[in-house]
């Protein structure tokens, strides 16, 4: 009764893919507004200081979890949005916890250059944002932060703001210069 023919399906699936991988490639590999963010990067690379006013993500998803920028970035929002759940469910009964704007996002990039002979290819985010408050008052930020992190895989660092060191797999691990102050 109700059969559905491949040339009824296919085209527009394929059109809406090959719009999602051109489009999101693009903007995951090149900004396209280069003066605003040299304009952010520019106010949180004064000062490495100024950086721990705002919450930071850092991740370098390795390329054979995902083989363009795009799926790299799908696969740390995704792992981003699920952790955030999980601690809301874990800390907040639930509660929604507000995110803040993104100041300032450079990546998903892979680096030319590797400082070590041995590192695994990956493409390298890092995303700063405006704290702010949980919905759910009974924990710090920091302790949302920590329990967010124990979802996120390994490849995935926070920071909430204020803070010298970043969580990851729900252990406090110290930031490199190279981190806070992105280049």
């Amino acid at each position: 009764m109700f059969c559905i023919t491949p040339h009824k399906t296919r085209p527009p699936f394929a059109l809406f893919l090959a719009f999602m991988t051109l489009s999101s490639g693009a903007y995951a590999d090149t900004p396209t507004d280069t003066g605003r963010t040299e304009e952010k990067l520019q106010i949180i690379t004064s000062s490495p200081r100024d950086s721990l006013a705002y919450d930071q993500i850092i991740a370098q998803i390795p390329v054979g979890r995902a083989p363009i920028g795009s799926v790299a970035l799908a696969n740390l929002n995704i792992a981003l949005h699920s952790a955030k759940q999980q601690a809301e469910i874990t800390l907040c009964d639930g509660q929604w916890a507000p995110q803040g704007t993104v100041v300032f996002q450079q990546g998903p990039a892979i680096e030319q250059r590797s400082s070590h002979a041995n590192e695994i290819p990956a493409w390298h985010y890092v995303a700063f944002r405006h704290p702010r408050e949980l919905a759910c008052n009974t924990n710090s930020r920091a302790a949302f932060f920590l329990e967010m992190s124990r979802y996120l895989p390994g490849w995935v660092q926070i920071r909430p703001a204020g803070q010298l060191s970043a969580f990851q797999q729900g252990e406090s691990v110290p930031l490199e210069q190279e981190t806070v102050a992105v280049k």
